[in-house]
């Protein structure tokens, strides 16, 4: 087995605490906020958590003094950390980020930390939590059970706390074999006692096995980045995320009928053949729910019940992020498309979007007009590249230097939303 680092032998390990507001409220009464941070913390050292730890909140809306007090007791708002709310003039902002998107941006360039969440045991945020297992990290889950609140004394954080897998009982997909695991539900873990450490050298030990197999890619596996996604394709990539339920398929299509259609239009405008797809369905879609299940064929193209529009989103960025993440270690230049109505006009999405942009990453959005989403068309998909991709540019003035709510703050700090005509037409040509 390989040997740990020495801040894992000393247990001076890094812990990042990602608390969601919206589910766990501050209790009533309790004004002051360091004690939650301490509590937190002490929770965490009688796990083995030792060494430092940052402590960070989201919701979607927090007041000014609530948000002042928080900082004044070391706990963040995550928001913070973007250019969007940093530059709004608005007195009490919205963001419209899902805490599941910072969760993935801050974790993956950092290398295995521990990672605690207080938060309900959502589909996505236990999907998301897996991924990061399989990355490495080391999870802690806190949430009590269904109905009832957190009171974040300590004895509660500790009753409450789940180590190990995080799975939500997933009913649409039982034909993946996905074991159940008993974060979510509250049941003992054995190895609690054995702390981060534990699940460190346990993973090392299995990437040191991984490592020594052969990789070969199997046509029929299903890449739903429940672990990294390997470079099995070599050279240049194009990446293609659809909203299936926005933007339909032809109806009676095979999957290796779309997969061949949207490449060969990739292609015939001068695009890499080597293309991957997936494909994200509403839960209501019938039309879509015979491309569920196990994979039967070869193209590499997956398809994903993602739930209602505000999940399909949510889904669809966590994946985009795993990929552009692990896409950006190849130095060749890539492009990635994204057909979806609900990006565009959204200045947090845009923002964490363009963030993803690296030298060798080529970033599409595609938004039909209701003119051109027509997939029984003989044109289709080829209308959606010609007529319906634009690049996203964003521009923010002047970050202010020091965090402020005042209401009387006045700032000429700017955001533009920019889709220029040449940018539609260059930015596909520049492939050539």
């Amino acid at each position: 087995m390989l040997c740990p680092p020495l801040s894992f032998l000393l247990g001076n390990d890094y812990t990042m605490v990602f608390w969601n507001m919206d589910d766990y409220p501050i209790p009533v009464g309790m004004d002051d906020f360091g004690s939650i941070r301490i509590n937190i913390i002490e929770a965490l050292e009688r796990f083995g958590y030792h060494g430092e730890t940052d402590v960070n909140v989201h919701c979607a809306q927090l007041e000014c003094d609530v948000r002042d007090e928080l900082s004044k007791a070391r706990i963040d708002y995550l928001p913070e950390a973007t250019r969007v709310y940093l530059t709004s003039t608005a007195v009490n902002k919205v963001c419209s980020l899902d805490m599941t998107a910072f969760l993935v941006r801050i974790a993956l360039p950092q290398p295995p930390i521990n990672i605690a969440v207080i938060a309900k045991p959502k589909a996505e945020l236990v999907r998301v939590l897996k991924c990061l297992k399989s990355r490495g990290h080391t999870l802690m889950l806190i949430h009590p059970p269904d109905g009832e609140q957190l009171s974040f004394s300590v004895d509660t954080l500790l009753a409450h706390a789940h180590l190990g897998d995080s799975k939500e009982e997933e009913e649409d997909h039982p034909s993946q074999g996905e074991e159940e695991d008993h974060l979510s539900k509250g049941e003992e873990d054995t190895s609690v006692g054995l702390g981060p450490y534990y699940y460190y050298c346990q993973y090392l030990s299995q990437k040191a096995e991984k490592e020594k197999e052969e990789e070969v890619e199997d046509p029929y596996k299903i890449l739903d980045f429940l672990e990294p996604i390997r470079p099995f394709v070599k050279g240049a990539m194009t990446a293609v995320f659809w909203d299936a339920q926005y933007c339909p398929f032809p109806p009676g299509s095979t999957p290796d009928e779309i997969y061949h259609s949207i490449e060969s239009a990739l292609e015939e405008r001068k695009f890499t053949n080597k293309t991957t797809i997936w494909a994200y369905l509403g839960d209501d879609d019938k039309n879509g729910s015979a491309l569920l299940g196990d994979k039967t064929w070869t193209s590499r193209i997956y398809f994903f019940s993602a739930g209602d529009k505000a999940s399909r989103r949510i889904r669809m960025t966590n994946d985009i992020c795993f990929w552009a993440h692990e896409s950006s270690h190849q130095p060749v230049r890539e492009s990635l498309f994204i057909v979806s109505d609900q990006f565009r006009g959204d200045l947090y999405y845009v923002e964490l979007l363009h963030n993803l942009v690296h030298a060798c990453l080529h970033l599409f959005c595609i938004t039909p007009t209701q003119d051109i989403n027509k997939p029984e068309s003989p044109e289709w998909p080829g209308l959606f590249f010609d007529q319906g991709a634009y690049r996203l540019l964003l521009e923010i003035s002047e970050v202010p230097a020091a965090r402020c709510c005042s209401k009387k703050r006045k700032t000429d700090a700017g955001m533009l939303f920019m889709m220029e005509d040449e940018e539609e037409t260059s930015g596909m040509e520049s492939n050539k």
